[in-house]
């Protein structure tokens, strides 16, 4: 029988057999959970009595809240889940809620390190596989099985934990990075291997995780456990480039103003870039449409007029930045006289637009993720036009695996999310070369790849 990894009602991850059989989301009650069935929460209640161990009925009650937040999130949402819905699902007391928890955020974020650091144990062990390529594709199967066998607690952790802001960004952060550290310390153990970037190896894995919330938001869990070894086929691809991937020596031209760009905008888009500005400020969250209105020089007529809510204006701002950045991107693309260039020049043409229009490119590369599900398929649905644009290199290299596309996809988004986050919109195009490597080199291999990623360069 085939083995999986499960997440018994202890949180720690064991091996184990699954017969693959999924709850699905029609309802609370029915989801499946590491710490349990969400409809057998309330029966697992401990009686107080001298026979409990110490401690034993607090950590009872914090995991039927844990099982709860994933059954109650899998059907709402985060944002929509309330304490009163977990206490009564949980059958926990609201004091007792708060005895453990400050708020719902604190909850969310112990849950998901309830889940991520002994998952993390059983990635990193691998202890059936020797070290090298073997373990890189033996944690990579074991991860996407333990998602096909506990959906819900893997849509909680890999969307609905941006929902709780920097915290949980931060602990998503953490996660990537303890990938990081693997996937570096094997692939030195593999020939051909050793030197990688470590930019390029956290990309990749943006792109598995790319790859794996997209099969969450659908409902598509179960296609995780067939993607185990096209997934790590592409991974193990990328031989590390043979010299530095340096920016572009020339500077970028500076970018208008905010005032300067708002003044030529019609109000519906004023309302949109000045919606992208302060939530960079202050976050999703905090930002009111009040703030919306005074920033953009109009009136709530206008914003409802074109918009029924915050929500609506977040993504109808996601999809003009986008619309404006394909608009920029696909001439660029088509005017190149090669399929390897104009991938270059479609990385310069877009890194170009996201100097010139910082609010738009913040809101897509790094607060979009927390407004959850939708803000990923609208993620998604533009970077599919992206994809398709590498449709040329299937004709070149015909065996390269049929999800590189779409993993590629997550790399870039990945690499541009880093960038943003730690340099700001302006600093970009110095990616233009990594992303044009890490595009290119699965159809073209590492030495073509590496030239066409610096030819650029060299022409300043």
């Amino acid at each position: 029988m085939k083995r999986v990894l499960r997440l018994p009602q202890n949180g720690r991850p064991q091996t184990g057999s699954g017969d693959g059989s999924l709850p699905g989301y029609g309802g609370a009650e029915m989801v499946r959970t590491p710490w349990g069935n969400a409809a057998e929460l309330r029966s697992k209640r401990m009686r107080a009595g001298r026979g409990n161990e110490p401690g034993a009925s607090e950590l009872n009650q914090r995991q039927r809240l844990f099982a709860a937040l994933v059954a109650v999130t899998s059907e709402k949402g985060y944002e929509a889940t309330t304490i009163a819905d977990l206490v009564k699902l949980a059958g926990v007391s609201r004091a007792a809620f708060y005895e453990h928890f400050a708020d719902k955020e604190e909850l969310l974020l112990a849950a998901v390190e309830a889940l991520v650091e002994p998952t993390l144990g059983v990635i990193e062990a691998a202890e059936d596989a020797p070290s090298g390529e073997a373990r890189v594709r033996q944690a990579v199967e074991a991860l996407l099985a333990l998602m096909a066998e506990q959906p819900a607690a893997a849509k909680m952790t890999c969307i609905e934990l941006y929902a709780a802001g920097p915290r949980g960004e931060a602990t998503m952060d953490r996660a990537i990075e303890s990938f990081e550290r693997f996937g570096l310390a094997e692939l030195k153990r593999i020939k051909g291997r050793k030197g990688m970037p470590p930019e390029i190896v956290r990309a990749l894995i943006g792109g598995f995780l790319k790859v794996i919330q997209k099969r969450l938001y659908s409902d598509e869990a179960e296609e995780l456990r067939k993607l185990g070894e096209p997934i790590a086929d592409w991974g193990l691809s990328y031989p590390p480039p043979p010299g530095k991937l340096a920016g572009p020596r020339r500077r970028g031209r500076k970018a208008r103003s905010f005032s300067e760009r708002q003044a030529v905008a019609y109000p519906p888009e004023r309302v949109l870039r000045s919606l992208a500005a302060i939530v960079a400020e202050k976050g999703y969250a905090d930002a009111t449409v009040a703030e919306v209105v005074e920033r953009a020089g109009t009136s709530y007529r206008v914003f409802y007029g074109h918009f029924a809510n915050k929500e609506e204006a977040f993504l109808a701002a996601l999809d003009s930045g986008a619309a404006q950045m394909m608009a920029s991107v696909l001439p660029a693309f088509h005017r190149a006289k090669s399929w390897p260039e104009a991938v270059r020049a479609a990385y310069e043409s877009m890194f170009a637009f996201a100097m010139e229009e910082p609010e738009y490119t913040r809101l897509g590369a790094v607060e979009m993720y927390s407004v959850g599900s939708e803000a990923l398929r609208r993620r998604d649905k533009v970077m599919e036009g992206l994809e398709a644009l590498l449709m040329p290199g299937y004709e070149l290299a015909p065996d390269t695996p049929s999800i590189a596309a779409e993993a590629i996809g997550g790399a870039i988004y990945a690499l541009i999310h880093d960038q943003v986050k730690k340099k700001g919109a302006e600093r970009l195009p110095e990616l233009a070369p990594t992303a044009t490597y890490i595009t290119l080199a699965p159809f073209l291999g590492a030495k073509e790849a590496y030239e066409r990623s610096i030819e650029e360069n060299e022409k300043w």
